[in-house]
């Protein structure tokens, strides 16, 4: 099997995470125009205990596979890895077909636990996929320890694909019904994308595993079961309390929002920002209290347009570290070190350089963005306070993944725990105050992402002895994207003028402040010819 180079498989997945992303927003665009902002909300609340049941059976897995993949393929121990694939698809499919089970019986458990029971069908449609999800981990985390990236890139695009066509039409057909199956008719996308991605990712895996040659030291399945147990087991256990701990904000938040006590003068406010939006509000004047579907909408404004648009960038730049991954595990293996740092360095300049104008161009057009893509601007502020956490959770995904890659698995768990007990904190002490409200989860979440960055920052540094140069990989960037702000904030008025048309004319500038950016980038020589030397490309 042959390996591709570092920049042309990040490239690849970023590619293919781009489209997703993409794709994944044209499907929840029309989506929001059908179930609305209490639709959303239980699509959101189905999608997110799935999320949990699934972190819980595959956590830790993946990633013992992938690093495990890279360091025997690295050291030529081809019969190891065949073998480590026959273990982990053995283990993944029990556990796969436990957390279905699981998620099917207990749905309407878990649809009361997150005080929205409307969400019990969608649950139960959304179950098979922790199966088919499970069984295709395996084939990804092979792939991607071989640094191929292009197998799971393309089931990532057909996935998508599959999710946009079947969930929308799902919705559709059923938009007359109730909008809990309305709902469930939206999420069922997701099962059928999932179980075609997988399907594609076995018959890629066929001729990959036969071309691939039985050679090298073949170690014991116990010694294999060992090896993956002691990096899957820790991730399993801090997966589970960190997933639990996500519900817990999710159902923190809903709840605070019920306890808000409005005054005559703040629901009065209140309603100045909302009541265009919804009749949800409508007796908050005489009840100074929001209604359970009150809450719901907000929660859905939050999670349902003003994240969607967050995780974008986000989502797009989680691809590169699943390329960084198998190349520092396998330098690790081989004791190249000097392939470390610069795979390190490169890799938080290449992160800085796709997050640092995203989250500029998020902060400054906040509405436009949101009137571009939903044709509904409630959630600008949320998105506005969201935009520069953009920054942070991409430096700390990298950072976590740098860590698991070098065997500190804890490390980042515990420095996860710390941001999320800062955020719940916040949320706690927050949300209820009625000026605030839902304004205080992105506060929240803002405060825990920057906490954490902080910290495996000083993790790598310390426990993994990696030298990186942040001036280096941020100060480039930041100047590139300091000169592009100043160009579209100039722009925008007039182009709106000359167009008449705010989302004609946030096209034009973003393309022309991205132009602009690339020019300063390619001006200061951000990245050096040096820097990919370094990494034998």
């Amino acid at each position: 099997m042959r390996q591709d180079s570092f920049l042309k498989g990040t490239a690849v997945l970023i590619g293919a995470n781009a489209v997703s992303k993409i794709l994944g927003a044209v499907f929840k665009i029309p989506l929001t125009y059908i179930l609305k902002e209490e639709g959303m909300a239980i699509f959101n609340t189905a999608l997110g205990v799935y999320s949990m049941i699934l972190s819980f059976i595959i956590s830790g897995i993946p990633l013992a596979l992938s690093r495990f993949t890279a360091e025997e393929y690295a050291l030529g121990n081809y019969s190891t890895v065949k073998r480590g694939i026959k273990v982990s698809t053995v283990i993944l499919s029990v556990l796969g077909m436990a957390g279905t089970l699981i998620l099917y019986f207990m749905a309407g458990f878990f649809a009361y636990s997150m005080k929205d029971p409307k969400a019990e069908l969608a649950i139960k449609l959304i179950s098979p996929s922790i199966f088919f999800v499970a069984l295709g981990t395996v084939y990804k985390s092979f792939y991607q320890g071989c640094v191929n990236m292009l197998p799971t890139a393309l089931s990532q695009v057909i996935e998508a694909v599959i999710k946009l066509v079947v969930g929308f039409l799902g919705a559709y057909f059923l938009r007359n019904a109730a909008i809990e199956i309305t709902s469930a008719g939206a999420i069922t996308g997701i099962t059928v994308g999932e179980i075609v991605a997988t399907l594609i990712l076995f018959l890629m895996y066929i001729p990959s595993n036969k071309s691939l040659p039985y050679k090298g030291e073949k170690k014991r399945k116990r010694d294999i079961c060992y090896t993956l147990a002691s990096i899957a087991v820790p991730m399993l256990i801090c997966s589970c309390i960190s997933g639990s701990l996500d519900l817990l904000d999710v159902s923190l938040i809903r709840n605070s929002l019920l306890k808000i006590k409005f005054t005559p003068e703040t629901a009065e406010k209140f309603l100045l920002n909302y009541s265009a939006y919804t009749s949800h509000f409508d007796n908050l004047s005489e009840n100074l209290r929001l209604s359970i579907d009150g809450a719901r909408w907000l929660y859905g404004a939050y999670s349902g347009y003003a994240l969607t648009i967050f995780h974008l960038p986000t989502g797009i730049i989680g691809a590169l570290g699943v390329s960084v991954l198998p190349l520092i595990s396998g330098a690790l293996a081989k004791k190249d070190y000097t392939l470390v740092e610069n795979t390190a360095s490169l890799s938080l300049k290449l992160t800085l350089i796709i997050a640092l104008p995203s989250a500029l161009m998020t902060y400054l057009f906040s509405e436009q963005l949101l009137d571009l893509l939903f044709h509904n601007t409630a959630s600008a502020q949320l998105l506005k306070i969201l935009s520069p956490c953009m920054v942070f959770v991409c430096v700390s995904q990298l950072f976590t993944v740098i860590l698991h890659a070098g065997g500190k698995i804890m490390e980042p768990f515990f420095y996860g725990l710390i941001g999320m007990a800062i955020k719940l904190a916040v949320n706690f002490f927050l949300i209820p105050y009625p000026e605030i409200n839902i304004f205080g989860a992105p506060i929240g979440a803002t405060a825990e992402f920057l906490v954490i960055m902080i910290l495996n920052t000083f993790s790598i540094k310390h426990n993994l002895h990696i030298r990186l140069n942040p001036s280096n990989s941020l100060l480039k960037p930041l100047f590139a994207a300091a000169v592009m702000g100043v160009v579209v904030y100039l722009l925008n008025d007039p182009m709106c003028i000359i167009f008449k048309s705010s989302s004609v004319a946030l096209i034009i500038t973003a393309f022309i402040g991205i132009v602009t950016y690339a020019l300063v980038l390619l001006s200061t020589n951000c990245i050096q010819k040096k820097e990919l030397k370094g990494l034998h490309l």
